[in-house]
């Protein structure tokens, strides 16, 4: 059923005329930005239910060892906006196929875990998981880097809370997601989110795994210094370290690599169904885990107004990576905003959520009424 409704709404990025009054201030904020050394460069995408009304590269996607401009085409590592966009939308077109049910135990399908959390508590980050684990130490003590070292891992960790206790953003909780999947349809997340999600909504520019077909159009992260070693610029790796080294790229929390244009045909789609049950439920806080602050996959603007500006509604769901990306969409206002950049690129460094909100607040001056 969900993959039927991703084709029949597969969107068709085309674009509209640009207003004057968001060129100059946007471009003021990015322009800025770039100049003061934030970010490298990076796009800006801003999309209602139907078309792309806003698409602007800026700066540039290498400044190391060689400089390379950004375009519009440019493929940016999503970091954890992953979770939502792939992981939490591949949950849900199982449970559209009824497949599973958000208040199953995790245990029913990952029987290596014994808690009591369920499927919602893993989406909101009420499982009780601690935030993360150090790949260092989790080498060292078993000796090799392996995904099934990582979910052991995850079995054998002290818990924080007791399910639906308390909220704690954890990378753990979408690494869990990622094997209950893979345990319901026997093959790699890659594989499924690719066959469930990417494809039917036309995204050909999104992958896990980039190969050396995507490689020209993947913006570069960090330039990360080995002792004794050729030092390593990550490009068309996933920069962060649980899913780079223990789950070689193929990982719930992270791993994504995607364009402005495919995020705006996701965005596009979540606007034109957001009446309907499943994109309605993904983008909605639960009653019961309101506490959270956070949708089944999403964060949620009631809680998280740092980087959403001042403009944006009450409904709004949200969700930013590490590297530098965020996605911003108001089912009210049916408005979708895109930035992404690739901040950590060649030193990670820098606060992107002051420019987020500003970029944030002057687009919806434009096309938020």
């Amino acid at each position: 059923m969900f993959i039927l409704l991703l084709m029949s709404n597969a969107a068709c990025a085309q674009r509209s005329h640009e207003p004057s009054g968001v060129l100059s201030e946007v471009d003021s904020l990015m322009n800025d930005a770039v100049a003061s050394g934030l970010i490298p460069g990076g796009v800006v995408c801003v999309t209602d239910r139907e078309t792309i009304l806003y698409l602007h590269a800026y700066g540039n996607r290498q400044v190391f060892p060689d400089t390379l401009p950004m375009t519009t085409e440019t493929v940016f590592d999503l970091a954890s906006l992953s979770k939502p966009t792939s992981t939490a939308m591949t949950i849900f077109s199982l449970v559209a196929d009824g497949k599973l049910a958000i208040d199953d135990y995790v245990s029913k399908y990952v029987p290596q875990i014994t808690d009591s959390f369920n499927i919602t508590h893993l989406l909101t980050h009420t499982s009780g998981l601690p935030p993360y684990l150090n790949v260092r130490r989790l080498a060292e003590h078993y000796g090799e880097t392996t995904p099934e070292v990582l979910l052991d891992s995850i079995c054998k960790c002290p818990r924080i809370a007791r399910p639906g206790e308390k909220c704690r953003y954890s990378c753990l909780n979408f690494i869990l997601l990622q094997h209950v999947i893979q345990n319901i349809e026997g093959k790699p997340l890659y594989e499924v989110a690719n066959e469930r999600i990417f494809a039917p909504l036309g995204m050909n520019h999104t992958t896990y795994l980039p190969d050396s077909t995507f490689l020209p159009l993947v913006a570069p992260t960090e330039y990360i210094p080995v002792p004794d070693a050729d030092s390593l610029l990550l490009h068309g790796e996933v920069h962060d370290p649980l899913a780079r080294v223990m789950n070689h790229g193929n990982s719930g929390n992270a791993g994504v690599f995607s364009c402005a244009e495919d995020l705006a045909r996701l965005g596009m789609f979540l606007l034109k169904n957001k009446k309907n049950k499943y994109v309605h439920q993904m983008t909605s806080m639960p009653d019961s885990l309101a506490f959270s602050g956070r949708t089944l996959g999403w964060g949620h603007n009631d809680s998280i107004t740092s980087y959403t500006g001042t403009l944006f509604g009450p409904e709004t769901y949200c969700h930013t990576g590490y590297t530098g990306t965020s996605m911003i969409t108001d089912p009210d206002a049916e408005l979708c905003l895109i930035i992404l950049t690739n901040r950590v690129h060649p030193h990670d460094k820098g606060n992107l959520n002051p420019l987020r909100g500003k970029v944030a607040d002057a687009v919806f001056r434009i096309w938020g009424n």
